[in-house]
């Protein structure tokens, strides 16, 4: 099956990065285009409250969100990938899932979690329990 759009949750991690590499390779294998994405998460609070934005909205923090941004769109260049990068707030793996689903993507690529005592991470699970598109998760 070919695999010509790919969504990539990036958010700075070792993984998140490793996870861009692979996307952006199968994507050149198939010709197709990477979306990486970062989720403003909500809080545990903003959950119970039923809030819908980010504790500090992507526009108010410190440019960090300006430096992925310019680093994910750095690595689509250099590696001549077609692709964009775009960043939404939510809950993450529901929004991954949303992108996928408005870019038509066969594939949703993250990278696993970092904590060690979790062998597949929160994110992870809920794209697999939704069982909508390929999901590959990435060490």
């Amino acid at each position: 099956m070919p695999v010509r759009n790919i969504v990539v949750g990036v958010d700075g991690s070792d993984a998140a990065w490793r996870a861009l590499a692979v996307a952006i390779d199968v994507a050149f294998c198939y010709h197709g285009a990477v979306h990486a994405c970062f989720v403003w998460p909500l809080t545990a609070t903003e959950k119970r409250a039923g809030f819908s934005a980010a504790p500090v909205s992507p526009g108010e923090s410190d440019g960090d969100e300006e430096r992925l941004s310019g680093a994910v769109v750095k690595a689509l260049r250099d590696a001549g990938a077609e692709g964009d990068f775009v960043q939404r707030e939510g809950e993450i793996g529901s929004e991954l899932e949303a992108l996928a689903s408005s870019s038509d993507a066969e594939m949703i690529v993250v990278g696993r979690s970092r904590h060690p005592t979790l062998h597949l991470g929160g994110v992870p699970r809920h794209l697999l329990g939704m069982g909508r598109r390929l999901v590959l998760v990435v060490p």
